[in-house]
């Protein structure tokens, strides 16, 4: 009822509901976005990533955050249809293999002595592909995954570029970033937005210079499971 008592048109009606609606999605992606932030941040904070040890397998906190996305994913599909997915544009051991490589050439970069490894990132930066962290959320599951993993991941990188890393630490993260590549692509609705987010992850590392010689080269095939 409005103020003179006159009955709301159904239009009007309509309107509200999808207008709430919308907030009240918008509000779910970034409750659970932030939750699985706050599982990467004290993940990435209560590390000492300068003197850390040398890799062995993916950190638990990767695989829990693969598990619970799962876990929305299928709370997600039993109200929302799928929605729309850009068509891939290779399958996933191709995919998985151009993100080793990627990674691979990264680090190549990140050693060179007389290379400033900031001026690098930012000229990195300049290519990569501007993307929406918080944009409105459509009612699929597609996007409500999309949302939560884009703000996950955004997470992430403004996490790590607040830490120095070793040798050891930089390799930890560059066989994480690369287990997500391999299990969160199927839930975006394109895979190209987590090749983009994880690499610039990457990109984000500050190195600290004296830990660094000639580096050997990672076999992710090992630290995928």
């Amino acid at each position: 009822m409005d103020s003179r008592n006159e009955m709301t048109s159904i239009s009007d009606l309509c309107n509200e509901v999808k207008v709430t609606a919308q907030k009240l999605l918008n509000h779910y992606v970034k409750v659970q976005g932030l939750a699985i932030s706050q599982m990467l941040r004290k993940s990435v904070e209560t590390r000492d990533w300068l003197n850390t040890i040398e890799p062995r397998n993916v950190r638990a906190v990767m695989k829990r955050v693969v598990e619970d996305i799962t876990a929305i994913d299928s709370q997600v599909g039993q109200l929302y249809e799928e929605g729309v997915r850009k068509e891939r544009s290779s399958d996933s051991s191709r995919r998985a293999h151009s993100y080793s490589a990627s990674q691979q050439r990264r680090g190549q970069w990140a050693f060179t002595p007389s290379i400033d490894n900031s001026l690098i990132s930012n000229i990195q930066k300049l290519f990569s592909e501007k993307i929406e962290i918080f944009s409105a959320v459509e009612f699929s599951k597609v996007s409500v995954l999309t949302g939560i993993v884009k703000i996950s991941l955004k997470t992430f990188m403004e996490c790590v570029r607040l830490r120095i890393f070793g040798r050891y630490g930089l390799q930890q993260i560059q066989v994480d970033t690369n287990y997500l590549q391999i299990h969160l692509w199927g839930f975006v609705s394109d895979e190209n937005l987590v090749q983009c987010l994880l690499d610039e992850i990457v990109c984000s590392l500050r190195l600290f210079p004296l830990h660094f010689g000639k580096m050997p080269h990672l076999n992710f095939g090992n630290f995928a499971s």
